[in-house]
């Protein structure tokens, strides 16, 4: 019987953290910055990742972000490369293809929460509360859903009630990644009272605010290491500054661009998956022998790495034509949700390609496969449902057919 592939990287003290001067370029940042990532993947999150798994994250979950923060050098980094979509999108792809529930946890607190406060806050908002979750001394969150607003992204029940000074949220958000651990919360809430009354906009939150509390970690079918709970608003009241930027600024606009992001980000992560299953997949085969001979001389595994190969491609090709439309200013709505619709779908059945190829020892935890299966299914739900992203693609089709 094979062996359960494993890697071989030197150990992770030899990595100094990385630091930016005016000289290095950006494709330079993103190389180095992939690398640590890579090497801190395997180093330190394939040796827990059962461990992680089980515990839900647990506090070595947090432990773990901390210590890749600062073998990055977050703290340091100017915000331009903190900003930059493509440096998270970077981190986020290395670390999926090892553990991608932390990546999840790890990408939330960085790019939903940490580059929001960054991108949209006021000076005074970017340096008390952004540098700290970009560096993660604090854990952040992103909260848009709730219970009765999921798909309905924007029927938020969750009000914003002016008060003498500032603000008291009451409301629930349901299905957050980080809740249960954040120490700062960027939620969505509608205004009731003049102005802006009905509209709705980003507020701060942290842990220690009256009237907040997050319930316990979801069991999960996958992303296990990456902890998803509800916050409840029990009239949390909270001062005027606390309105995350300018308050003529559309909050639907806002959350719409952060909600483009993810799903590019969760696009990264599909590829991610992918790449990693076809590796796996393929080491299995050649390495697995059955009837006097290893299974990957037999035409039915040839096909299976095949078609896992295409879809890699496939996705990978999406991304570099997102980056370029990005680039170029050209970026749409139906692009990136027709990108994260397909991006995800490949990747569940990528993963469960790969289950088969290692027929029996694929259905087990020790051969990693099956964990990339049951995490690959979220990304055909977080950040919008397949049916959501084609939906989106339609109407954006049939808007411009009408104009």
């Amino acid at each position: 019987m094979p062996s359960n592939p494993t890697h071989e990287y030197d150990d992770l003290r030899m990595i100094s953290p990385m630091t930016v001067s005016p000289m290095t370029s950006t494709g330079s940042l993103l190389e180095e910055a992939a690398r640590i990532a890579r090497h801190f993947a395997r180093a330190r999150l394939l040796p827990q990742a059962r461990e992680l798994e089980r515990d839900g994250g647990g506090p070595q979950l947090i432990v773990l972000m901390r210590e890749l923060a600062t073998t990055l050098g977050l703290a340091e980094l100017p915000a331009e490369v903190l900003a930059n979509a493509d440096f998270s999108g970077t981190l986020l792809y290395e670390l999926t293809r090892v553990l991608p529930g932390f990546a999840l946890s790890f990408g939330a607190s960085l790019g939903l929460c940490g580059q929001s406060l960054l991108r949209r806050g006021t000076p005074d908002q970017q340096e008390r509360w952004a540098r700290s979750v970009l560096a993660f001394e604090r854990i952040g969150c992103w909260a848009l859903t709730e219970p009765e607003a999921g798909s309905d992204a924007f029927s938020l029940r969750t009000i914003a009630r002016r008060v003498d000074g500032g603000f008291a949220l009451s409301g629930e958000k349901s299905f957050i990644t980080n809740a249960p651990i954040a120490d700062v919360f960027v939620i969505f809430a509608r205004i009731e009272g003049a102005p802006f009354d009905g509209q709705v906009r980003p507020f701060i939150l942290e842990r220690a605010d009256a009237g907040l509390a997050t319930g316990r970690p979801l069991d999960k079918m996958g992303m296990r290491a990456s902890p998803t709970g509800s916050i409840y608003l029990d009239e949390a009241r909270i001062p005027a500054d606390r309105l995350l930027g300018d308050p003529e600024e559309s909050g639907k606009r806002a959350a719409i661009e952060t909600l483009l992001g993810e799903r590019a980000g969760l696009s990264g992560m599909a590829l991610g998956i992918i790449e990693e299953s076809l590796q796996l997949a393929t080491a299995y085969a050649k390495d697995r022998r059955q009837f006097g001979q290893p299974i990957c001389t037999f035409q039915a595994v040839q096909l299976r790495l095949a078609r896992m190969y295409a879809a890699q491609e496939t996705v990978r090709a999406l991304l570099e034509r997102g980056r370029a439309l990005v680039a170029s200013g050209d970026a749409s709505l139906a692009y990136f949700c027709a990108a994260k619709y397909t991006a995800s779908t490949l990747a569940t059945a990528c993963a469960l390609e790969a289950v088969q190829v290692l027929g029996g020892n694929g259905y087990t935890a020790e051969y990693r496969v099956e964990g990339l299966a049951r995490d690959a299914k979220l990304l055909e739900i977080g950040g919008g449902t397949s049916d959501i992203q084609l939906l989106a693609v339609a109407r954006e089709l049939l808007k411009a057919g009408s104009s």
